[in-house]
């Protein structure tokens, strides 16, 4: 972004690395994934556009610029990313804004109200994160609306099938299977000006709705690797049969439970099949249910609390990378999350209240993000696991106290 005359001016992503780059993309995934694109709703549709759709895979980026081309959009990208040092060289050709996740973020909000002031292209990704089971997040809060009405521009939505099966996040490298995406004109400017906050966020949701892992047991998609279950004991962390936690093994395209023995095959076809006399769900999704229904028990206990070891890193933005601050114990409760421990050599106490939030940012190396007092803090968990049990935590609270299911 540039400022001349007080006005922000933001940077149209790069025609060579972007325009020509997301078409070479568009054609290598034609081919590699087997990316398939209808975006025959959009076309004719006239800048500023916002573009809206589901984060199921980090690949997302590459099938949604795919599907939204010949335009050039301004992607909103999390400030984690710009940490990334295989991004670094390539972000600001692509015209990247940045956003801190979990954390309402002005300086964002006033450089997209510019990009779409000056007719630039937005692409937004409203969940915020991405899916690790395959299907939306459960909760998108009416701001989602608000905010549409405060950009003024026409809307598409862009939804995508195979994306999460294909990259996984829990995953190093790539399945191949089958990847489809659809864009359509979800309001125009003058719908956006007329219709009322409650009907577009529920248009919104509806926009976003997907379940990768139904998508592929209907069309009997297949999405081959060498081991299907890798990695895949960090989301399915609990054993369907003894109840075990994080005593989950996953290799060879076998999760097994070392506490009881539970041994289940996740086939290249999204199915659980269980060995001999184990247990287990139908679905990747309902084993996550599973999860979910026990946290919500768990958390239903009045002393109810969870203390896990953790090392502190803070983002220096200047940098642009995480340094190690300290290390302590992460807690908790039904409130809030609690840090104490050292933060460079100094004894601290950092509190993260949980009043309103709705979810975490968690990352593949078992760590969370948080926001506290304006500082970008990163707590990965010395026992390598335990980030997705927090998230989890973190959501059932929100969901209990606001009735969702």
């Amino acid at each position: 972004m540039k400022k001349n005359d007080n006005v922000e001016k933001v940077r149209k992503p790069s025609f060579f690395w972007y325009g020509i780059g997301a078409r070479i993309m568009r054609l290598f995934s034609y081919f590699y994934w087997h990316l398939r694109v209808d975006n025959k709703e959009i076309r004719k549709v006239k800048s500023p556009i916002l573009a809206i759709a589901p984060h199921s895979s980090t690949l997302d980026i590459v099938s949604t610029a795919a599907t939204l081309l010949p335009k050039r959009y301004n992607v909103v990208m999390g400030k984690d990313l710009f940490t990334w040092k295989q991004l670094r060289p390539f972000i600001k050709s692509f015209g990247a804004i940045p956003k801190d996740q979990g954390a309402i973020d002005i300086a964002c909000m006033r450089t997209l109200k510019a990009a779409a002031e000056q007719g630039r292209n937005i692409l937004l990704y409203p969940e915020g994160k991405t899916s690790l089971d395959g299907r939306q997040f459960f909760y998108l809060g009416p701001s989602i609306g608000k905010f549409i009405k405060f950009l003024d521009c026409n809307v598409v939505a862009v939804q995508t099938h195979g994306a999460y099966l294909t990259k996984p996040r829990f995953i190093k490298g790539f399945r191949r299977g089958k990847i489809e995406t659809k864009a359509t004109l979800l309001f125009t400017q003058e719908e956006v000006r007329t219709l009322p906050v409650k009907e577009i966020v529920e248009k919104v949701r509806k926009a976003l709705e997907f379940n990768d892992n139904i998508w592929q047991q209907q069309n009997h998609v297949s999405f081959k690797s060498k081991d299907p279950a890798n990695n895949l004991n960090y989301i399915l962390y609990k054993c369907p049969k003894c109840g075990a936690e994080y005593e989950m093994t996953a290799e060879n395209g076998l999760l097994t439970c070392e506490e009881c023995g539970n041994t289940v095959r996740y086939t290249e076809y999204g199915e659980l099949l269980p060995q001999g006399d184990s247990q287990t769900f139908d679905r990747l999704d309902l084993w996550v249910d599973y999860e979910r229904e026990s946290v919500t028990e768990e958390i239903s206990k009045e002393d109810f609390s969870v203390t896990k070891a953790v090392t502190a890193y803070l983002r220096n933005d200047e940098k642009n990378e995480y340094e190690e601050k300290g290390k302590g114990d992460l807690t908790i409760d039904k409130e809030k999350i609690v840090y104490v421990g050292t933060e460079e050599g100094e004894q601290v106490e950092l509190t993260y209240s949980l009043t309103e939030v709705s979810t975490v940012v968690t990352k593949n190396s078992e760590g969370i993000d948080l926001i506290i007092g304006g500082k970008p803090y990163r707590f990965l968990f010395d026992e390598h696991k335990w980030s997705y049990k927090y998230e989890l935590i973190v959501e059932r609270l929100f969901a209990v106290k606001h009735n969702l299911p």
